[in-house]
């Protein structure tokens, strides 16, 4: 099968009811039980009614059927995360009575009947996949059901596309051999790329995941409620009259400000790649939007895959180190596998490569030492 006509997406009849809609169904089913047994973000404890992981990906043999699984365990743990980052929401705790009664009778499983196809795009933008979308209203109208508000409950639902595209990366990392006969009838990226790739795609996936994330305990994330900001450099003024500018003087010279939108100037900044003008410092006073700007400019970023993106935060990372060993350092400490190989290493060189450092006026407050170890990582 050539990679244009694309994969249809069908399931095992073995381990599967015909009807899409009785799988969903069962699916909130297993999902509002572990909910009353606060068993959540587990995935084998969620689908324990639906399907048992190692048996289903036995059943599937076609490669329709595995992408089908592909999909649907990568779902099934999108939403399972959901539910266990916004538990302190669940107000009210249904029996499974109730639980049956919403499942038949108040979600809106219109995207039974949705038909679904993976092709190149899947693989370039799995979010986009149509039923993502379509379980987006059924997923909320699910959490209504357990005293969440209309606008939480579509706020959670929402995020749901960017935790699917994580799930998925990890589901295809923790079943390759399982996943591999995909190979045969797409050429996908997920194949095409080497582990490195891999780990890249894995971790721009985690980027866009992290601004998506629940705070203060509420439904929304920083993604959510994120407001872009203004900045201004310092241009030096000639010719001109100091009274008709906003300036200040420096070496007898007059400066006036220039304020731009931060995003659109930065990325003007990349989109010009110019060796001699590698570097840009962002400064502000404590809670003027320097951090969350800086998770969300590396989700953006990270989304569009136009150039790499690694993210650290300077509490987790030696700057008086040599830059190459503290970045290796750093990479190494992950615990959890999250983070790719480091870049700056000759093996692991990027052609394009955007580093973001957060936390540098954090660090030069810690004392004198500190504050001589900021002076010199920014030198």
């Amino acid at each position: 099968m050539s990679s244009a006509s694309g994969l249809s997406v069908t399931k095992p009849v073995a381990a599967w009811n015909k009807s899409i809609k009785a799988d969903f169904k069962e699916l909130f089913k297993s999902l509002g039980k572990a909910a009353i047994n606060t068993a959540l973000g587990k995935w084998d404890s969620v689908a324990t009614d639906v399907v048992d992981g190692a048996a289903a990906l036995g059943l599937a043999e076609t490669p329709e059927e595995i992408a089908w699984l592909l999909i649907y365990r990568s779902l099934i743990q999108a939403m399972a995360s959901l539910v266990e980052g916004n538990k302190e929401l669940l107000v009210e705790k249904p029996n499974i009575d109730e639980i049956e009664v919403i499942c038949n009778h108040r979600l809106d499983l219109s995207l039974e009947n949705m038909e679904l196809r993976i092709d190149q795009e899947f693989f370039r933008r799995p979010k986009n996949l149509p039923i993502v979308e379509g379980i987006k209203t059924p997923f909320a109208q699910w959490i209504e059901g357990f005293g969440v508000s209309k606008a939480q409950a579509e706020t959670i639902s929402h995020r749901l596309p960017t935790y699917f595209v994580f799930a998925l990366h990890e589901e295809w990392a923790k079943h390759p051999d399982k996943y591999a006969c995909l190979k045969e009838e797409l050429d996908t990226p997920f194949i095409q790329a080497n582990e490195r790739e891999q780990a890249w795609l894995r971790y721009g996936a985690w980027l866009q995941k992290q601004v998506e994330e629940p705070m203060f305990l509420e439904p929304f994330g920083l993604k959510q409620v994120y407001v872009p900001l203004r900045a201004y450099y310092q241009r030096q003024v000639a010719g001109q009259k100091a009274k008709e500018l906003e300036y200040r003087l420096k070496d007898d010279k007059q400066y006036e400000r220039v304020v731009v939108n931060l995003q659109t100037q930065l990325e003007t900044w990349l989109n010009k790649a110019e060796r001699n003008d590698a570097i840009r410092v962002i400064s502000g006073g404590p809670g003027s939007g320097k951090s969350s700007f800086a998770k969300i400019f590396a989700a953006n970023q990270a989304e569009k895959g136009e150039i790499r993106v690694l993210f650290i935060p300077l509490h987790q990372f030696n700057p008086s180190d040599d830059l190459v060993d503290a970045i290796g350092k750093f990479i190494n400490s992950d615990i959890y596998g999250i983070l790719p190989p480091n870049p700056l290493c000759l093996d692991n060189v990027e052609s394009r490569l955007l580093i973001i450092f957060d936390g540098l006026d954090e660090l030069a407050m810690q004392g004198k030492v500190a504050a001589e170890v900021a002076q010199q990582f920014v030198r």
